[in-house]
């Protein structure tokens, strides 16, 4: 039993010393905005009353403020936070906006509270490019010469074996005499 109670003691010590990975994010909610380090978000579900400002403002991380919606989910206590973009990014499928639902439906305990929320500046929609018409090449890609003909003299060009000298009759086959 002692052990329990050391390590149990242990692991609440290292809980509290342990610092975050980033520094606390700024966070304000006001009505149905959200402040997050300046940034204004605007709460489109919030399942449960599952936005909680201290949770919130422990677990965000600025690498969060590239996506265009937050969804934050409640399991055991602990907040998980994912990004999303809109749907014209681009960029893999499962980080568009139209998959927020299976997110939530394959990721998410059923019936956890969760909440989402949408950037108030959410980012640009890439322009079309132009296809530009390819330059016309100053000089043509091939140009054909004339090869002048070979002149072969009138004799036979073909290959000739020289003739190997005869062997028959160097071979011969003997009785054994007995």
């Amino acid at each position: 039993m002692k052990k329990v109670k050391k390590s149990d003691q242990a692991s609440e010590k290292a809980k509290q010393e342990a610092k975050p990975l980033h520094p606390l994010a700024e966070v304000a909610i006001v009505g149905d905005k959200v402040l997050i380090n300046q940034r204004e978000y605007r709460i489109v579900v919030n399942e449960r009353e599952a936005l909680d400002r201290d949770v919130l403002r422990e677990k965000y991380d600025p690498y969060l403020d590239q996506y265009d919606y937050l969804v934050g989910d409640v399991s055991s206590d602990h907040l998980r936070l994912r990004g999303f973009y809109n749907d014209y990014i681009k960029t893999s499928i499962d980080r568009k906006k139209s998959t927020i639902v299976d997110y939530l439906y394959e990721y998410c305990n059923p019936g956890a509270p969760y909440f989402i929320l949408e950037s108030a500046t959410p980012s640009k929609r890439p322009k079309p490019s132009r296809r530009r018409r390819p330059r016309p090449k100053k000089k043509p890609a091939f140009t054909e010469k004339r090869v002048k003909e070979t002149k072969f003299s009138k004799k036979s060009y073909a290959a000739r074996r020289k003739k190997k000298p005869n062997r028959r009759g160097s071979f011969v086959i003997r009785k054994k005499q007995s």
